[in-house]
C-alpha cells in the first residue's frame, strides 16, 4: 500500500504521518504553510525521512523551512530535529526556556530514555542530534512568531506532561496545537490514554494546563497522538477525568507493592474497555505503560 505522507487538516495545516517504527497513525507532526513554513514537532530521529516526504508532498522544499517548533524535549517530539537541520539551513529551532539545554547536548535526555524504554527499543528510536545554540530561541511563559500572510502563532508553556511543554494556537482561526497536553486517541481505537510519562509528570500542572487551553475555546485541535479532533470540549473533559483517575487506581496499586508489569496490564484492560476491545496494539500498550511508569515515578518521588 503507497504511504501517504501528508494530510491537510485546517487551512494552511498539514499533518505529517511520521509512520514512527513503521507504524501509521502515531507520531504526527504538523506544517503550516505559507511565506514563512513553520513545522511543529517532527517525529523520533529514525524516521526523519517520513518527515522529509510530507513537506515533499505539500511542496515545501526542506531549505523553505523557517521554524523547527518541538513542542518539549521527548523522542517522539523532539527526536528528528537536529538531523532535520542539516537539511534545513534556514530553519531555527523554537522551544521552551528549559528544552534548550537538552536539545544542544542530548546526554541526559538519551539517559533518560534508556532506562524507561531499554537499549533495544532506543536503537529503533534513534538518537537526537545535538543542536547548535545559536540556532536557538527560547519561550518562557508566552511567544509569539510571524508566519507571514496576516497569520501569527503564539506559543504557551503548558506543563505538567513535561516541564518544558509549549502548546500553540494559530492566532484568530481556532486551530490549537496541542502537544502532549491532552491524552492520546488513536485512529481506530476508541479511548483516551492519558499522557504521564516519566521521569518529571505532574497531575496538578497538566490538569492546569488543560484548563488553560479549554479557556481558549478552540474548534480544532491538532494532537500528535493522532490527527485533527473537532470534539475539543470531550478531548479536555476526558483528559481531565482521567488523569485523576489513573493518578487513583495506580496509586492502589503502589500502595500494596505492585509492580510496574501488572499495574500496567491492569490499566491495559481498563482502556480495553473503554475502547470495546479484547486486546489493546502494541503500541497503545507502550502508550499504557509509559504513563502507569510516569505516575508510580510521581507517587515515588512525592509519597
Amino acid at each position: 500500500m503507497t504511504r501517504v505522507y501528508a494530510t491537510k487538516v485546517a487551512e494552511r495545516v498539514y499533518l505529517l504521518d511520521t509512520y514512527a517504527l513503521g507504524v501509521a497513525g502515531t507520531v504526527g507532526a504538523y506544517l503550516v504553510k505559507g511565506p514563512k513554513p513553520a513545522l511543529v514537532d517532527c517525529g523520533y530521529s529514525s524516521s526523519y525521512e517520513s518527515v522529509l516526504a510530507g513537506l515533499a508532498e505539500v511542496g515545501v522544499m526542506p531549505s523553505e523551512v523557517r521554524y523547527v517548533i518541538p513542542t518539549h524535549v521527548h523522542l517522539d517530539h523532539a527526536g528528528a530535529a537536529g538531523r532535520l537541520l542539516r537539511e534545513m539551513p534556514n530553519a531555527e529551532v523554537v522551544a521552551h526556556e528549559r528544552a534548550l539545554p537538552h536539545l544542544e547536548d542530548p546526554t541526559r535526555l538519551i539517559e533518560s530514555s534508556t532506562m524507561v524504554f531499554g537499549r533495544q527499543i532506543m536503537e529503533l528510536y534513534g538518537r537526537p542530534d545535538p543542536i547548535p545554540s545559536g540556532r536557538m530561541t527560547a519561550v518562557r511563559e508566552e511567544s509569539r512568531i510571524d508566519l507571514g500572510d496576516g497569520l501569527t502563532a503564539t506559543l504557551m508553556h503548558t506543563p505538567g506532561h513535561a516541564p518544558h511543554q509549549i502548546s500553540v494556537t494559530l492566532d484568530n482561526t481556532g486551530v490549537l496545537l496541542t502537544a502532549d497536553a491532552v491524552g492520546i486517541v488513536y485512529p481506530g481505537l476508541n479511548a483516551l490514554i492519558p499522557t504521564t510519562p516519566p521521569p518529571s509528570f505532574n497531575p496538578s500542572e497538566l490538569v492546569a494546563s488543560v484548563g488553560r487551553l479549554r479557556q481558549m475555546t478552540p474548534k480544532t485541535l491538532l494532537v500528535p497522538h493522532f490527527g485533527a479532533r473537532k470534539d475539543a470540549e470531550w478531548v479536555f473533559g476526558r483528559t481531565t477525568e482521567l488523569v485523576s483517575s489513573w493518578v487513583t487506581a495506580v496509586k492502589e496499586m503502589w500502595k500494596q507493592k505492585s509492580t510496574l508489569e501488572k499495574t500496567s496490564e491492569r490499566m491495559e484492560e481498563t482502556v480495553a474497555t473503554d475502547a470495546g476491545v479484547e486486546e489493546l496494539p502494541i503500541y497503545a500498550k507502550v502508550s499504557v505503560r509509559t504513563s502507569v511508569m510516569g505516575i508510580m515515578h510521581y507517587l515515588d518521588k512525592n509519597h
